[in-house]
């Protein structure tokens, strides 16, 4: 297997880049993976010595790359941020790495989805010119400011993939990572990506040092076997442990079973979150993200644009599996479609967490 990984400064396009760059070599018949490395790095508060996590995510990366590499994977897409002032990280694989640029007009419109407030697009486009100013010259670098999507894609992809393996120190640990794991899941648009985003952020607020992982956002694969996303959870899990993380808050597609989340931590306290919203309420959610309410999608987002025939289709879907059973150890919560807090308090409750301001 061989890496290719596209980094940048905010707004400079390199997750949009590198997910149609993946979906460009799966259709080519490549078997090909995708992380945004960005996702391995949500543990606050950030450790005293790592405060950029830069040593976090690429740990994590490195890890769950064997993870791609065992399901068949030929060629893994990373995009996210890296340090500048350092030469591309070695992840045990040949890796290509690109720094992809944009001047400060292009990043402020692509920036503009996020929906971020103005002082706050300032400030990520004046540090990310110092950023662009310093990069390490091991970097190879690739202008995107006056390229479409589709002429990035077949610039990155012209050029030759891999190069010399690296070794990597990453020590992969014998035995699992201990400690408590929140799982929540749930039918299609009944919120558990935003209850379990809150819940993070609580314990983050209240110094709580927590991890935080999206399972969808680690298990992208094409023309290979699937990525397992409670292993690949349990992966990142030993990382935040590692640094000294008590918990760890997951979100979950609803057909991952609790029986596999068992076989991946089988040393950990898992309490098993299982959300429930009528079709109405799931609708609303499903138009919110659609028109983009909700700020930028993440990589692989079905409902970001979606028209309302597919967002029935999806609808129907969490109907469906709104239907079957409570799976063993699952405990149901209602969520409304008023607020999210009620939900957030009473999943921090039964999963025994600290009660914490909000």
């Amino acid at each position: 297997m061989d890496v290719l990984r596209l980094a940048g400064v905010p707004g400079v396009g390199k997750s949009a880049v590198a997910w149609a760059v993946a979906e460009r070599l799966a259709s080519d018949g490549v078997p090909t993976g995708y992380v945004d490395i960005d996702q391995l790095g949500m543990c606050y508060p950030a450790p005293s010595d790592d405060p950029d996590r830069w040593a976090l995510k690429e740990t994590a990366l490195a890890r769950l790359a064997v993870r791609f590499r065992d399901a068949g994977v030929e060629r893994l897409v990373v995009s996210g941020v890296a340090d500048p002032s350092q030469p591309p990280p070695a992840s045990g694989f040949p890796t290509s790495s690109l720094w992809l640029d944009a001047d400060e007009e292009t990043r402020r419109r692509r920036l503009a989805p996020r929906r971020w407030e103005r002082e706050q697009v300032d400030a990520a486009l004046a540090a990310g010119t110092e950023e662009a100013s310093a990069v390490h010259p091991a970097w190879e670098r690739l202008d995107t400011a006056h390229s479409t999507i589709e002429e990035t894609v077949q610039a990155v992809i012209a050029r030759p993939a891999g190069g010399a393996e690296v070794a990597s120190d990453v020590v992969f640990p014998e035995e699992h990572a201990t400690g408590r794991v929140i799982w929540i899941t749930g039918p299609r648009c009944a919120g558990a990506s935003r209850v379990g985003w809150e819940l993070a952020r609580r314990q983050w607020v209240a110094g709580e040092r927590t991890g935080f992982v999206d399972v969808a956002q680690l298990s992208f694969s094409w023309n290979a076997d699937a990525v397992n996303g409670a292993e690949a959870a349990a992966v990142v899990q030993t990382v935040f442990a590692e640094v000294g993380a008590k918990a760890l808050i997951v979100v979950a597609p609803f057909e991952v079973s609790p029986k596999d989340v068992r076989a991946a931590f089988p040393r950990a306290d898992v309490r098993f979150f299982r959300l429930d919203a009528d079709d109405r309420t799931r609708r609303g959610h499903a138009v919110r993200r659609a028109e983009g309410a909700d700020g930028a999608s993440l990589a692989g987002d079905d409902l970001y644009g979606a028209s309302a025939d597919a967002i029935e289709r999806i609808i129907a879907t969490g109907a469906r599996q709104r239907a079957s059973s409570l799976r063993i150890g699952e405990i149901l919560i209602g969520t409304p479609m008023s607020s999210t807090q009620p939900v957030v308090d009473e999943v921090a409750k039964r999963a025994g967490l600290s009660a914490l301001p909000h």
